[in-house]
């Protein structure tokens, strides 16, 4: 069915006046947490109206532009990609029925299913009436893929999918986006070629990113595409039906309707979403700790829900936490001096009062990152070094000598109040300055503050914590990329190896390069990793089935099930 320019355009206006929405948020806010009787099924946890707190507003709802977590955790829900990755991280089929990928790993054919749907409420009466529904095809994904490239967009996402036909030369102005390698062969046939082969193709696939886009209902927003709740169309799980921010108000919120033209293809358990939106991280917390959150995602340890029976918890070790360096600190610049600093740590000890939140890290990819369906550090193990106290005194001694100092000023460790428990920094801190005699403390700051430290260069060493944007062992180290990082790592040699990883025609070449480049990064020692950390996903032991993406920090509930 054609999307009928007559009835979407007169809905294309502002938001209702300020006092219904007000009366809609509360009433919305009232329900908070509680299930609607004639939707509910008691046998299997569907129908319930699932509350969870966000720690900002989003950004945008536009797939093809949005990073943070909380436009990702909507967007997971607004709409359906051609596969989506199980636990293992292994990508699964979606909207697609099957795919062929050619034997030199070039051409990726998809053919999609043919029950997947847009929805656009325009008259917003939750009914689905003439013309507010059509079918998704594939030129939906070829204009979202087009949309990636236009230098209009200014997608962040040009660098995932560069291995595309033609995707280099769209980047240098030769060609026009138009004749990037993403072509419709009929409504439900898609083709994706390749100049080279990537092994991680089809992961990146499952990503916000590759999410489809339809051209006509972009068009008629008219520059506010994802902006705002007239400007959304939901071919997914869940459709928007209501997005009130006020930037100096407290009732902001999202509220999502079960999205009915697509259950009939794939079950849908919940009947309603609210998002509230907060305005950090703290906050989240707080409404979880209240009961008007149904969900926390975390990176805090929380003992009071981890050890009792009325929570479930889910954790993943996606996150390693290493020590920086100010690029500008004469005496921390010195190779030896970082290298001493790292062999003068005891692994084998620290993170042992942690509760299980922290284990010792000798590499940079953590353990719950997968490769080709199994744990990375199972196929390339880390080495890990016996702890030296002598030979760590003679490296970091070389340093002092070349530097022609004897001793270096007493300094403190930034560390981001909501990244770690200090308490677990105090076994390092100790036998540093019983080793090398210098006086270490720590300083604790806020999330804010601690991102404006580290733009500012106003620190000598931080604890930073490095995770992948998806469950993959490059993207872990692509995080090292110049101008990727937040903390101005810089390395030639480093960025030439991450391009390498881009075209792998296999998960063995792709083990092989990303050990080449864990351990280039290693022997540099701007990065000392310490440890491995848990990110969590928090729910009361009666709901069930919330997806949880640990990378994203996505939250996704099409599954998600409650009981009494």
């Amino acid at each position: 069915m054609i999307l009928r320019k007559d009835i979407i355009m007169p809905f294309l206006k502002p938001l209702r006046c300020f006092a219904f929405l007000v009366t809609v948020s509360l009433t919305l806010l009232a329900c908070s947490g509680c299930s609607l009787p004639f939707q509910k099924q008691e046998s299997d946890g569907a129908g319930y109206l699932f509350t969870v707190s966000l720690p900002s507003n989003p950004q945008s709802l536009d797939p093809q532009s949005a990073t943070d977590a909380s436009s990702k955790t909507i967007i997971t829900n607004l709409y359906e990609g051609l596969v989506e990755l199980d636990e293992s991280g292994t990508p699964q089929l979606a909207a697609a029925e099957s795919v062929n990928v050619s034997a030199d790993g070039l051409i990726y054919t998809f053919q999609l299913k043919n029950n997947r749907y847009w929805y656009y409420d325009a008259n917003q009466n939750d009914v689905i009436d003439e013309g507010e529904s059509w079918q998704v095809t594939a030129s939906d994904y070829v204009y979202a893929f087009q949309r990636i490239f236009d230098p209009q967009t200014q997608s962040p996402y040009t660098d995932m999918f560069s291995c595309l036909k033609n995707a280099s030369a769209i980047q240098n102005g030769q060609m026009d986006c138009s004749q990037i390698g993403v072509n419709a062969i009929s409504d439900t046939q898609l083709q994706f070629s390749l100049d080279q082969p990537d092994t991680q193709f089809l992961n990146r696939l499952a990503s916000t990113a590759a999410m489809p886009c339809n051209e006509s209902f972009f068009l008629q927003t008219k520059g506010r595409y994802g902006l705002d709740q007239e400007c959304v169309a939901s071919c997914g799980a869940f459709y928007l039906r209501l997005w009130f921010y006020d930037p100096y108000g407290s009732d902001n919120l999202i509220y999502m309707r079960r999205n009915s033209a697509n259950t009939e293809a794939r079950s849908v358990y919940p009947a309603n979403l609210t998002f509230q939106i907060k305005k950090s991280s703290q906050n989240t917390a707080e409404d979880f700790a209240d009961g008007s959150s149904d969900v926390l995602a975390t990176s805090v340890y929380q003992p009071q829900y981890m050890e009792s029976d009325r929570y479930t918890v889910t954790s993943r070790r996606v996150t390693t936490l290493g020590l920086i360096f100010n690029p500008d600190n004469t005496a921390f610049a010195n190779a030896n001096i970082r290298k001493g600093l790292s062999m003068g740590i005891n692994r084998s000890v620290i993170g042992e009062n942690s509760s299980g939140d922290l284990s010792p890290a000798y590499g940079i990819i953590p353990p719950d990152v997968h490769c080709n369906g199994k744990s990375y550090r199972e196929l390339i193990p880390e080495t890990a070094t016996a702890y030296d106290a002598a030979a760590a005194v003679d490296t970091f001694q070389k340093g002092m000598k070349e530097l022609h100092i004897e001793s270096l000023d007493s300094t403190k460790i930034l560390v981001c109040s909501s990244l770690m428990d200090c308490e677990n920094l105090h076994d390092i801190i100790q036998t540093w300055q019983e080793i090398f005699g210098f006086y270490i403390g720590i300083e604790e700051v806020s999330e804010s503050d601690y991102w404006k430290r580290i733009a500012n260069k106003n620190y000598t060493i931080a604890v930073y914590g490095i995770t992948g944007s998806n469950d993959n062992p490059a993207s872990v180290l692509e995080q090292f990329e110049t101008d990727e990082n937040q903390f101005y790592y810089s390395s030639h040699t480093t960025d030439s190896l991450i391009t390498g990883l881009k075209n792998c025609a296999s998960s063995e070449e792709l083990q092989q390069k990303c050990q080449s480049l864990e351990q280039a990064i290693l022997t540099e020692g701007q990065f000392i990793p310490i440890f491995y950390k848990n990110q969590y996903c928090i729910t009361r032991s009666n709901n069930a089935d919330i997806g949880y993406d640990p990378f994203s920090g996505a939250l996704n509930f099409r599954n998600a099930k409650h009981f009494e």
